[in-house]
């Protein structure tokens, strides 16, 4: 049986984008930005209390309710800290709302803005985090 290559996102980005010569990039742009929020999270879940960051506190208690009316754990709050962050600045969105902020997310003046809205969960699951599921 032959092997399939694989590719990484960024590669498969790339090709596609050479398939696609007319499209600006933002879009992909976009999607890398998650991509590295994504990765500051599973880092932060994998490593919890060994870097001393919010996934390791176990024990720790809920912080506030989100709109959803589930108690928001640390984790939850730094989760959507990271897509806020990352994805803010790069000129690709016009705002973004998730399950953790109360009302939609405009980007701020300093920032560029751009024509996508990013709607996101940062962290599906959070309340499994302290049996390791």
């Amino acid at each position: 049986m032959p092997m399939q290559r694989r590719y990484t996102l960024t590669q498969y980005l790339i090709e596609q984008r050479r398939r696609f010569p007319d499209a600006s990039g933002d879009f992909n742009a976009l999607l890398l930005d998650a991509a590295l929020a994504c990765k500051a999270i599973a880092r932060s879940v994998a490593f919890g209390a060994l870097d001393g960051g919010p996934g390791g506190a176990v024990a720790e208690t809920a912080t506030q309710v989100n709109v959803q009316g589930e108690q928001q754990k640390p984790l939850d709050v730094a989760s959507n800290a990271y897509f806020t962050q990352m994805t803010e600045w790069g000129g690709h969105l016009a705002g973004m709302a998730s399950e953790e902020m109360e009302q939609p997310y405009q980007i701020p003046a300093p920032h560029q803005r751009g024509k996508y809205l990013l709607v996101f969960d940062p962290l599906d699951g959070s309340s499994n985090i302290d049996v390791n599921v």
